[in-house]
């Protein structure tokens, strides 16, 4: 480790560019236009049904107003309706539209793609270690910020790995 020069060494550096890799393989494999933030969106509401913003963003943790602006923007492309809560006005329900489940089905095998390509070189073992250290890393962080939903997602994951 010692004979590799700055900034290549150290961690963040790394982390940014696997970002920048994984956003421009998802730009090509997956669409241009909807974002792979989106589409976890869209898949928490196919899985979910409807969701509040709030729910929205523990889930794929995202804090409020990144939420409120990817809702924002999913709303005018018609991907997604927001409605207020029966209830509670101040509570907006996110549900997924005809033209966001089509979307959510179209981009899912695309998904598979972009992951196939972004770690399919490597071995098991290799992809299991990526895997484990990333949501050891992500489960640290989200008990010292007392995050509990990137805990559980790390638990979920690290089972599939």
């Amino acid at each position: 480790m010692a004979d590799i020069p700055e900034p290549q060494r150290h961690v963040g550096n790394l982390i940014r560019r696997a970002q920048q890799l994984h956003l421009a393989t998802w730009a090509r494999v997956a669409d241009p236009d909807v974002t792979s933030t989106q589409y976890s969106i869209l898949a928490v509401l196919d899985r979910v049904g409807e969701a509040s913003q709030r729910e929205l963003g523990d889930e794929v943790d995202l804090d409020r107003s990144t939420v409120a602006d990817l809702v924002r923007r999913m709303e005018k492309s018609g991907l997604i309706a927001r409605r207020r809560a029966t209830g509670d006005a101040r509570r907006n329900v996110v549900t997924l539209t005809e033209h966001g489940e089509a979307e959510r089905a179209r981009l899912a095998p695309r998904v598979v793609d972009v992951q196939r390509e972004l770690v399919g070189h490597l071995d098991s073992a290799e992809s299991a270690a990526l895997f484990r250290g990333l949501w050891s890393m992500l489960d640290r962080a989200s008990a010292a910020s007392g995050s509990a939903s990137a805990a559980s997602a790390a638990s979920a994951a690290s089972d599939r790995a």
